[in-house]
């Protein structure tokens, strides 16, 4: 005789089947995770980048001792602000699975870790990189047209690379190794399909980009940042999975940080 399946079990297993870019947890715990996540996040951010002006404040470039010191720390604090992105999104993927067997691998696919297209990834990833180096150009522009007072954060970099290189070196493989996957997993993986529950396709996209750009606390890039997050939260739910988003990320802030070096190696004038 067959066993009848438990009702939480149903449920579970009901959850299990959703659309791949609609979550498993549910809408209130998306926006506690939301809560908990961006608000201490920006602040820490915002704390960081007043005690980075501060310390920076000169024009004479750290001892090669302090900013090894420095870029090991700015690493390593990074890597931990940029971690708490992950805390939520597999505490509550994990939950959500936690009695049935395979729960580690429904867990991961909910969050997208998921198999993709690699025709239409590919296509994808080509043009909103030329797209976004199309909006760089344009955005670059108008602040000159209309003679701004916004700094970018690639401006901030620079601006700082001039006392700290060895630190900056430290920023920028944060930026383009740690970052990506981190903020990929949280905002796409977890905030996009958590907002899907109650949200049509194009809503849950604005919402999760504004929230991706509000996160990173830099006015200067915010418009910027909205277009990325835009083409990143498309990319998750056309390809149903965030390793192509991931790849996006990555390429692009690959391609501002070689940017950045080549500047500060003299082989490119801004």
């Amino acid at each position: 005789m067959i066993e009848p399946v438990p009702e939480n079990k149903k449920n579970e297993l009901q959850q299990a089947a959703l659309p791949t870019d609609i979550a498993p947890w549910t809408w209130r715990q998306t926006w506690f995770a939301i809560a908990i996540t961006i608000l201490p996040w920006i602040l820490l951010a915002l704390a960081l980048n007043s005690l980075g002006n501060t310390s920076n404040g000169g024009n004479a470039p750290l001892a090669f001792q302090v900013d090894l010191v420095s870029a090991i720390i700015t690493f390593i604090l990074s890597s931990i602000i940029e971690g708490a992105f992950l805390i939520a999104p597999f505490y509550y993927a994990n939950k959500v699975f936690r009695n049935i067997k395979s729960h580690s691998r429904l867990a991961l696919a909910s969050l997208g870790f998921r198999a993709f297209s690699v025709r239409r990834a590919a296509f994808l990833i080509i043009s909103f990189i030329v797209l976004i180096f199309v909006v760089n150009i344009l955005y670059s522009d108008i602040i000159t047209a209309f003679h701004l007072n916004l700094q970018t954060n690639d401006q901030v970099i620079l601006a700082r690379s001039k006392q700290a290189p060895i630190t900056t070196y430290a920023t920028l493989l944060a930026a383009v190794f740690i970052a990506p996957f981190c903020e990929e997993v949280f905002f796409r993986g977890f905030v996009f399909p958590g907002l899907r529950r109650k949200m049509p396709v194009a809503l849950a996209i604005i919402t999760s980009s504004l929230l991706f750009a509000f996160a990173h606390a830099d006015v200067g890039s915010f418009a910027v940042l909205l277009v990325i997050g835009l083409m990143l939260a498309f990319v998750r739910w056309r390809t149903g999975s965030i390793w192509p988003g991931m790849l996006l990320h990555m390429l692009n802030n690959g391609i501002g940080a070689v940017s950045i070096l080549l500047v500060m190696w003299g082989m490119f004038k801004t």
